[in-house]
C-alpha cells in the first residue's frame, strides 16, 4: 500500500470512528440490554396507570400506547372514552423507566435515535402480562391502541410475533404471546424504515384498523398505505380511513411550543368516535358501530 493509499485509509477510518462515536452518543447504535420478562413486568407495573369502569368485572381492556413524546393529555381523553364504553384502560409510560424527559424524547425518541419499536415492544408484552393477571380484567378480551410511535410499537409486535422473534429488550416473552388480543387500533402510525411491518407479515388473527392523515409530515401516510396493502396481500385483515385537513397529532391538545402540529378539537371528535366504534366492534361484537 502506497503512502497516499495509506493516508486515505487512515482518514476514512478516523471519519468512520468519529461518525460512530457521534451516533453512539445520540443513541442510534447503542445496544439494547435484554431483560428477563418478570423483571420488566415489575418495572412497567410501577409505570402503568389503570382506569377501571364502574361496576363489577371482569372487564375487557385496552392498552393505550402513547406517542414518542410520552403520555400527553390525549391519553386521558381516550382512557375516559374507554371507561365510558365499559372497557378498562391501561396506559403504560415507556419514557419514565428509562429516565427520558419530554424534552429529551422530542430530541431523541421522536427522531428515531433511541427507543425504537423493536425495543418498546418489550413494554407491550410486559403490560399484557399485567393485564392478564389483573383480577378485574377478562384476559380473552384485550385490544392494543397506539398513537404514532405507539402505533409503530403495536404493529411491530404483530410482526415480531408472527416471525417468532423476541423484542430487542427482552430475554424471552411469555408463551401466551399476544393471545387474547382481538385487534389493533393504529392512529397515524409510523411505517417507514426501519419498521419491520415493511418486510414481515403480521399475525393473521389480529385485525388492524388505522387512522391516517393526508400528507403526514411526521409519519408518512403513503408508507402506511403501502404497508397496509402489503399486509392485505399477505392475508391480513386491515382497514383504514383518512381524517382530512388536519396535521399529525390533531387529537393531541398540548403540543410542544416549537411544534408545527395543530390540535383540532372538532376533528378530534372524529378520532374519538372511531376509537369508541373500534372498542365496541372488537370487544363487544357490535358490528353496527360506526367506522
Amino acid at each position: 500500500m502506497g503512502w497516499f493509499s495509506l493516508a486515505a485509509f487512515l482518514i476514512a477510518l478516523a471519519v468512520a470512528i468519529l461518525i460512530g462515536l457521534r451516533l453512539y452518543r445520540r443513541g442510534v447504535i447503542q445496544p439494547v440490554a435484554r431483560k428477563p420478562l418478570d423483571n420488566w413486568i415489575a418495572v412497567m407495573r410501577a409505570h402503568t396507570t389503570v382506569h377501571l369502569p364502574d361496576g363489577e368485572g371482569p372487564f375487557p381492556a385496552a392498552m393505550l400506547l402513547h406517542g414518542c413524546g410520552g403520555i400527553r393529555p390525549n391519553m386521558a381523553d381516550y382512557a375516559e372514552l374507554a371507561v365510558k364504553a365499559g372497557v378498562a384502560a391501561f396506559v403504560p409510560d415507556s419514557l419514565g423507566p428509562r429516565g427520558i424527559s419530554y424534552e429529551e424524547a422530542i430530541e431523541s425518541v421522536c427522531t428515531g435515535a433511541r427507543l425504537r419499536a423493536h425495543e418498546r415492544a418489550g413494554d407491550l408484552h410486559a403490560v399484557l402480562e399485567i393485564m392478564r393477571v389483573h383480577p378485574e380484567i377478562d384476559p380473552e378480551r384485550l385490544v392494543l391502541a397506539g398513537w404514532s410511535h405507539g402505533g409503530w410499537t403495536a404493529l411491530e409486535a404483530l410482526a415480531l410475533d408472527r416471525a417468532g422473534r423476541r423484542p430487542a429488550s427482552l430475554n424471552a416473552v411469555s408463551p401466551t404471546g399476544l393471545d387474547g388480543v382481538k385487534a389493533v387500533f393504529a392512529m397515524y402510525p409510523y411505517n417507514s424504515f426501519p419498521a419491520r411491518s415493511r418486510c414481515l407479515p403480521w399475525r393473521r388473527d389480529i385485525p388492524v384498523e388505522g387512522v391516517l392523515v393526508p400528507g403526514d409530515t411526521i409519519c408518512n401516510d403513503a408508507d402506511s398505505v403501502d404497508v397496509f396493502n402489503r399486509q392485505i396481500a399477505w392475508g391480513n385483515d386491515v382497514r383504514w380511513r383518512y381524517v382530512e385537513n388536519v396535521t399529525h397529532g390533531f387529537d393531541e391538545p398540548d403540543h410542544h411550543p416549537t411544534s408545527t402540529l395543530v390540535y383540532d378539537p372538532d376533528k378530534a371528535k372524529i378520532a374519538h368516535k372511531l376509537f369508541t366504534g373500534f372498542l365496541k366492534r372488537h370487544l363487544f361484537g357490535d358490528q353496527g358501530s360506526d367506522d
